[in-house]
């Protein structure tokens, strides 16, 4: 997991090679001005623009994807997001290949605020418990292909 300011994104261009390509396109891209729902891009990544809901910890379950890589980023107001090692989550609740997720009732080891202007990524063994407060909020979630990645890359 990387948790860092939209500002300092060209420091990770280099772990896939879409990464430059995305991070160029949300710096100069309003959240605010994207309308809600999915925007597809030709080179196999895309966004959701969703507005949700926050909700308190106790309903927020770990999430976990095999086939993309999340970079979460909200637009409105801040979220909390718990953290947990996917090799640590035993309890899986649910999965859904077709939808690329599987949920785990376990608890989070850590939770972090993610403030808007910041982004966290969240690779296919980070266990993530996302949109965690109170009120509603805008966010832009990047879905990243795995599959890009070459074998060097993904330190094999």
């Amino acid at each position: 997991m990387i948790l860092d300011r939209l500002e300092n994104s060209d420091c990770y261009r280099s772990l896939h090679p879409l990464f430059g390509k995305i991070f160029d396109y949300l710096k100069r891209t309003d959240g605010q001005a994207l309308k809600v729902g999915r925007i597809d891009f030709p080179d196999g990544f895309y966004i959701n623009v969703d507005e949700v809901a926050l909700r308190p910890k106790e309903e927020a379950l770990l999430e976990v994807h095999d086939k993309y890589i999340d970079i979460q980023l909200p637009i409105t107001q801040s979220e909390e997001v718990g953290w947990k090692s996917r090799q640590a989550c035993l309890s899986l609740k649910s999965s859904s290949e077709e939808r690329d997720i599987s949920f785990f009732s376990d608890s989070p080891d850590s939770y972090f605020r993610l403030e808007p202007g910041s982004f966290a990524i969240f690779f296919p063994q980070d266990a993530h418990a996302p949109i965690i407060g109170r009120g509603r909020t805008r966010k832009v979630v990047v879905k990243v292909p795995v599959s890009h990645l070459s074998n060097e890359t993904m330190g094999e």
